[in-house]
C-alpha cells in the first residue's frame, strides 16, 4: 500500500480509482470535480474515476475489489515506523500484497519500466568519461603553457637554491588549487543547469512530476574526479618543470617516435590493442554480435590513440604541403605544426576523439534509418493502410476514399476488397498476415486496381489478369483462386515484403465473381500514399487525422510511413542529445588548440621577431599561425570523420544485422558540416595567440631570452 501520486482531486470525493463503468449498469452519478491526471506511467491513457465504495460497486455491478490501498498515517508516525506493523497485518489477513512506502513504490515502478537497468545514466556517464579524457589532455597542454611562461622565474628559483621537488610541488599545488576551484564551479554549474531544465520541464503539464535530486554521492564523485584529473594531467608538466636547470630555458621534450624507447613501447602496446580490437570488431559486425563489437571498437580506438604520435605528425606534414601556394607563411606553418610532435599529437588527439564520436553517431543514425526503411518495406507494402470496420461496426466503403483524400498530406487512395479464396497457406505466415476466410485452410485474396498497384513500395510489382502477387517465402508457382462464379489458376509473383496480402487485379476479380457465398473474409481496407515532403511529426499526426476523418480507432491506421516517422523521431532526439554532449568535448579540444598555439608562440618569440625583422609583416605572421591551427584541426577532424564512418557502420551492423542487410549510409552533408565547423573553430582559436605574437615588436622579441 503506497501513495503513488500525491496529487489530490480538485473538489472530488476521495476514494478508490475505479475502472471504466459498465455500459449495462446505467447508474446515474453526480460529477463533483475534475482531477489532474495521475503521473503514474502505468495509468497513462486509462480512464481515472474517483468515487466512493458504494458508487464503485454499483457501477461495476457487484462488490468492488482493490488492487492498491493508499493509507494516510497519523501525525507524528513515520512511514518507517508504520511499515513493519502494516506488513504484519497484511500477512495475518492472508492477502498476497506487498507493503511499501511512497519512495519504495516509486523505485519499484521505475525498475519495472526500465527492467532494473538505468541505461540512460550509463550512457550519460560514458559521455562524461569522454569529456574527462579530453579535458585531461587540454589541462596537460594548459600547464605546459604555464610552465613555459615562467621559464625565467623557475630558473631563477633554482639559482637561489630551490630543489627540484619544491618546483614540482609548486606546480602540483597550483594544479590542486585550480582543480578545487574549477570542480566547485563545475558542480554549481551542473546543479544550476539541471535546476533550469527541471523548471522548464515542470511548465509542461505532462512533466510536472519532474523534481531536482542532488545526491551527495554525485557531488563527492564529481568533485573528486575533477581534482584528481587535474592533478594527473598536471603531473607531466610538473616533471618538466623540474628539468629547468639554473640559467637554462625549458626546451621541448622529445615525443614518442620509432627512434626512442618510449615510441617503441607505445607502438607495440598500441599495435596489439589495435589488432585485437579490429579483429573483435570485424567478427562482431559479421556475426551481428554487439557484445563483441563494443569492446572491439573501444580497444581498437585505444590502440589508435596510443599510436597517434606515429601517424598524426606525418599526416599534418603531408597535408601541410597544400599550404605551399600561400608562400612563406604557409611553408613556415607546415614546419611549425610538427616541430613538437608530442604536443601536436596531444592537441590533435583531443579533437580526434570528439569528431570521431560525433561522426560515428551521425553515420550510425543514417545507417539505422536505412536499415529500418528496408525492414519496413518488407513489412508494409504501402505508405499507410487503414483496416475496418468503423467504430459503428460498418466496413470501409467507397465513401471513405473521398474522406481520406481530403486529409492534408494524402496524395493517393485505393480501396482494397476481398476477391476470392485459395487453399493455403502457400508460404510461411500467409494466413497470419492476411487473415483467413471461413473454412479450414482457406486464405483471402484481394483485388487491386491500378491506383493500388501504383502505391506498392516494391516497384517491381507487375500485375495482370493471369498473375497473383504473393508474400516473400511463397514456394508455389501457381495458385488456384476460387470466386463466387468461377475458379482460375494464377501464376505466382513473389514480392519482397513478407507480409504482402495475396492480390490479383480488379479485372481478374470481376471474372471470378467476387467472394464465395460460403466464405466470411475480413472487410475491405484502404491503401494510402503519403506526400514525401511531410516531416516526421506531420506523418505521425496523420494517424489521428485519418482516424478522425474515417471514424476508426488510431490502432487501425498503420503503415511504413507512420512507423518510419516514429523511428526517425526517436533517432533524431537521441542524435541531438548525443551530439550536444559530444560538442562539449569538441569545444574543450578546441581550447587545447588555442593553448598549443600559445605555447608555440612563446617558444618561438625570438624566431618570430627575427622573421619580422627580415620583412615578414604582421598579417603574414597572423596568417602563419592561422594556417598552423587549421592544419592541426583539419587533420584531426578529417581523421575523426573517417574513423567515425567506419565505427558507425560497424556498430549499426552489429546491432541491426539481425533485421537483414545493413548497407552503410554516409551522411556526407553532416560530415562536411562537422569538418567545416572544426576548421573554422581552429581558425578562431588562432586569433588570440596571433594577436599576441603580432603585437610584439621585432626589437623587443629579439631581446627576449
Amino acid at each position: 500500500a503506497a501513495p503513488a501520486d500525491k496529487a489530490k482531486p480538485s473538489g472530488a470525493a476521495t476514494g478508490t480509482p475505479a475502472g471504466a463503468p459498465s455500459s449495462s449498469a446505467g447508474t446515474a452519478v453526480t460529477l463533483v470535480g475534475i482531477s489532474a491526471p495521475s503521473h503514474d506511467p502505468y495509468l497513462a491513457g486509462s480512464p481515472q474515476i474517483y468515487a466512493g465504495t458504494p458508487q464503485v460497486s454499483a457501477l461495476l455491478g457487484g462488490q468492488a475489489t482493490y488492487s492498491t490501498i493508499q493509507l494516510k498515517l497519523k501525525p507524528g508516525v513515520s512511514a518507517g515506523q508504520a511499515l513493519p506493523e502494516l506488513a504484519k497485518s497484511v500477512s495475518a489477513s492472508g492477502a498476497a500484497a506487498t507493503v511499501r512506502t511512497a519512495d519504495q513504490q516509486t523505485t519499484a515502478a521505475v525498475q519495472r519500466l526500465s527492467g532494473g537497468r538505468d541505461v540512460l545514466t550509463i550512457v550519460l556517464l560514458a559521455f562524461a568519461a569522454i569529456a574527462v579524457l579530453v579535458s585531461a589532455l587540454v589541462i596537460a597542454n594548459t600547464f605546459a603553457v604555464l610552465v613555459a611562461q615562467r621559464v625565467r622565474e623557475l630558473a631563477l628559483l633554482r639559482c637561489l637554491g630551490a630543489a627540484r621537488g619544491q618546483i614540482r610541488n609548486s606546480v602540483l599545488l597550483e594544479a590542486l588549487v585550480v582543480g578545487v576551484l574549477a570542480s566547485l564551479l563545475g558542480l554549481a554549474l551542473a546543479v544550476g543547469v539541471m535546476a533550469a531544465l527541471v523548471g522548464w520541464a515542470r511548465t509542461n503539464p505532462q512533466s510536472q512530476f519532474a523534481t531536482l535530486a542532488v545526491p551527495p554521492s554525485a557531488l563527492l564523485i564529481g568533485f573528486a574526479a575533477g581534482v584528481l584529473m587535474t592533478l594527473l594531467a598536471a603531473l607531466v608538466p610538473a616533471r618538466g618543470a623540474t628539468r629547468v636547470a639554473p640559467l637554462a630555458a625549458l626546451r621541448p621534450v622529445d615525443g614518442a617516435t620509432v627512434g626512442n624507447r618510449k615510441g617503441v613501447l607505445r607502438l607495440v602496446v598500441g599495435g596489439l590493442a589495435l589488432l585485437v580490437g579490429v579483429l573483435l570488431l570485424v567478427v562482431g559486425a559479421g556475426s551481428n554480435q554487439l557484445l563483441l563489437s563494443l569492446p572491439g571498437g573501444a580497444l581498437s580506438f585505444l590502440g589508435l590513440l596510443l599510436c597517434a604520435t606515429l601517424f598524426i605528425p606525418p599526416l599534418v606534414s603531408s597535408v601541410g604541403k597544400l599550404a605551399g601556394p600561400l608562400g612563406v607563411p604557409g611553408k613556415l606553418a607546415s614546419l611549425n605544426a610538427v616541430r613538437n610532435p608530442g604536443r601536436t599529437t596531444a592537441t590533435a588527439t583531443a579533437l580526434l576523439i570528439g569528431v570521431t564520436l560525433v561522426s560515428m553517431m551521425m553515420t550510425g543514425a543514417a545507417t539505422a534509418r536505412s536499415a529500418f526503411d528496408n525492414a519496413l518495406d518488407r513489412k508494409f507494402p504501402v505508405d499507410v493502410s487503414v483496416t475496418g470496420p468503423h467504430t459503428n461496426g460498418q466496413g470501409l466503403a467507397a465513401a471513405d476514399v473521398a474522406a481520406a483524400r481530403a486529409v492534408p498530406g494524402i496524395t493517393g487512395t485505393a480501396l482494397v476488397q476481398p476477391a476470392g479464396t485459395f487453399a493455403g497457406p502457400a508460404g510461411a505466415g500467409n494466413a497470419a498476415a492476411t487473415g483467413s476466410a471461413a473454412g479450414a485452410g482457406l486464405d483471402t485474396v484481394y483485388s487491386l486496381d491500378r491506383s493500388a498497384v501504383a502505391m506498392i513500395r516494391d516497384k517491381s510489382a507487375k500485375l495482370d489478369n493471369s498473375t497473383i502477387l504473393m508474400p516473400k517465402g511463397t514456394t508455389d508457382r501457381t495458385i488456384a483462386v476460387k470466386g463466387q462464379a468461377s475458379q482460375k489458376d494464377f501464376s505466382v509473383v513473389v514480392m519482397d515484403s513478407d507480409s504482402f496480402p495475396p492480390s490479383i487485379s480488379s479485372d481478374a476479380a470481376q471474372l471470378l465473381g467476387g467472394m464465395p457465398t460460403a466464405a466470411s473474409a475480413p472487410g475491405p481496407s484502404l491503401w494510402l500514399a503519403v506526400d514525401v515532403k511531410l516531416s516526421s511529426q506531420q506523418q505521425l499526426d496523420l494517424r489521428s487525422s485519418l482516424a478522425k476523418a474515417l471514424n476508426v480507432d488510431e490502432a487501425q491506421v498503420g503503415g511504413a510511413s507512420i512507423e518510419r516517422a516514429t523511428f526517425n523521431q526517436i533517432i533524431d532526439v537521441l542524435l541531438l542529445v548525443v551530439t550536444a554532449l559530444l560538442a562539449v568535448a569538441v569545444l574543450i579540444a578546441l581550447i587545447g588548440v588555442a593553448n598549443t598555439l600559445s605555447l608555440s608562440v612563446l617558444e618561438r618569440t625570438r624566431e618570430s621577431s627575427l622573421l619580422r625583422a627580415l620583412g615578414l609583416t604582421r598579417g603574414q605572421l597572423r596568417g602563419m599561425l592561422a594556417v598552423e591551427a587549421v592544419l592541426i584541426a583539419g587533420v584531426a577532424a578529417l581523421s575523426g570523420a573517417v574513423l567515425g564512418v567506419f565505427y558507425g557502420w560497424a556498430g549499426a551492423k552489429s546491432a541491426l544485422g539481425v533485421m537483414g542487410a545493413v548497407v552503410p549510409a554516409v551522411p556526407w552533408l553532416q560530415l562536411l558540416a562537422v569538418l567545416a565547423v572544426a576548421v573554422l573553430a581552429g581558425l578562431l582559436a588562432s586569433v588570440l595567440p596571433a594577436r599576441r605574437a603580432a603585437r610584439l615588436s621585432p626589437v623587443a622579441g629579439l631581446a627576449t631570452e
